[in-house]
């Protein structure tokens, strides 16, 4: 509870003094200023259709859908039948239209002396494996600007998917699992502290696909879930700051992001009991983040660098493992360190663009885990050392219709995982190929 006062008692008090401050220093407008900027308000619809082809050379493993999914992370590990073969190395072909979208861009009179808008986006991605072409809800922000300040509230992406440096690969998984992705309620506080440099804090919550892992009805040790629970009963919001410098040719940032879950309410009172006792563990982690962005004439080129630990809900590799015995179970975060580079053209109708990323499993630097809750790796059993991915394409745009066509090769290096989570000894490493062909019209 006393860190929970502390937090709601900091963001208050921030978003007091700059509504107020920011009032005081803003003059009323004029009547004539207000009829015609009256006339501007309501909401813009655009967005766009498109259509995904894509080929895989074997099964993958996808965030979303399921099986051969838009949002490819890496291809599965070899699974060999009676015969030797491998059962994972089936192609397959796939076609999607479910991430067509539609946004809202909402614009409205003064509030408190600052600038309103906001943003409602929607697509028929839905919400869960299973209900794909259902409508689902992707974003619903609300800000306020005043001349160096800006408070946002909804869901939005998480601050650690930064809108101004993200890969621009033409796949819909947009540099998964090498870049941090995510869509969070939150709120968002953004102070210039110059002409060129933006302090961002943020506190963040979960929803939807990006949520944590945990035990099954918040019983430790339980079989491995997802929802929104794990960090609601923490009670602490996921705390994000930012420091970003931007000019018209260079952009750098780094950030730090911390994360608390509590991954169970209870315990067994003791190994094999059938009675339990409350459980308040905690598993805290933190990342580091560092990114930069060139703008030349005929290239951008763009690189980010993620140190960080418990990622599985930015829909990377990792989470955390289980220690001890009922009922004294602790929690430690998977580290995983990833790296993404890409150089792209800046023409308006053929725009070539090669992306690079490569992730890397460090484990949970303790040995001795029981139970596992985590992507791609399980203590004891096979599990990704690392994932690497090289993908060259091209784009052409005529107008508001684009095709865009790209090869993505992803490799995914597999071993047994120790009791701390790491991949030592023998490795083995599968390949998959994607040959993707989209055409876009946006409006």
């Amino acid at each position: 509870m006393k860190k929970l006062f502390i937090s709601l008692t900091v963001f208050t008090l921030l978003a007091v003094g700059v509504v107020k401050s920011q009032t005081i220093a803003t003059a009323p407008a004029k009547p004539a200023e207000k009829k015609a900027e009256a006339s501007t308000f309501g909401i813009k619809f655009s967005g766009f259709i498109r259509n995904d082809v894509f080929y895989d050379s074997r099964q993958v493993v996808s965030a979303r859908p399921a099986a051969q999914g838009e949002l490819l992370l890496y291809p599965a590990n070899v699974l060999n039948d009676l015969n030797g073969n491998d059962i994972n190395a089936a192609p397959s072909l796939t076609m999607l239209s479910i991430t067509s979208r539609l946004t809202g861009t909402v614009t409205g009179p003064d509030a408190f002396g600052a600038k309103t808008s906001g943003i409602l986006e929607a697509e028929f991605f839905g919400n869960a494996n299973g209900n794909e072409n259902v409508l689902r809800l992707r974003h619903a922000y609300a800000k306020l600007d005043w001349p160096t300040t800006q408070l946002a509230f909804g869901q939005y992406w998480h601050p650690l998917f930064v809108t101004d440096c993200f890969p621009g690969v033409i796949s819909f998984n947009t540099g998964m699992p090498f870049q941090p992705f995510a869509r969070n309620p939150q709120i968002r506080l953004t102070q210039k502290l110059g002409s060129e440099v933006n302090l961002i804090l943020a506190a963040v919550s979960q929803i939807e696909a990006f949520v944590s892992p945990g035990p099954t009805g918040n019983v430790a040790l339980a079989a491995s879930t997802t929802g929104s629970g794990f960090i609601a009963n923490a009670v602490v919001p996921n705390l994000h700051a930012q420091l970003q410098y931007k000019s018209k040719s260079l952009l750098l940032g780094a950030a730090i992001d911390f994360k608390e879950l509590r991954p169970a309410l209870s315990v067994a009172s003791a190994p094999g009991a059938t009675t339990s006792v409350s459980a308040s563990e905690l598993v805290s982690s933190t990342t580091f983040e560092a990114y930069a962005k060139v703008t030349t004439q005929d290239i951008v080129a763009k690189a980010e660098f993620v140190s960080g630990q418990n990622l599985y809900d930015h829909l990377m590799i990792g989470g955390y493992l289980a220690y001890g015995a009922a009922p004294n179970i602790t929690y430690k975060p998977i580290s995983v360190s990833s790296y993404w580079i890409e150089l792209a053209g800046t023409g308006k109708s053929v725009i070539p663009g090669l992306f690079f990323g490569y992730t890397k499993n460090n484990g949970a630097g303790a040995t001795g885990a029981v139970a596992t809750y985590a992507r791609g790796i399980t203590a004891g059993k096979a599990s990704l050392d690392n994932v690497l991915r090289v993908a060259p394409r091209m784009e052409f745009v005529s107008g508001k219709f684009k095709f865009g066509g790209e090869i993505e090769i992803t490799s995914g290096t597999y071993g047994t995982a120790g009791t701390d989570g790491k991949v030592t000894g023998t490795t083995n490493s599968v390949t998959n190929t994607r040959l993707l062909f989209i055409t876009s019209y946006s409006f």
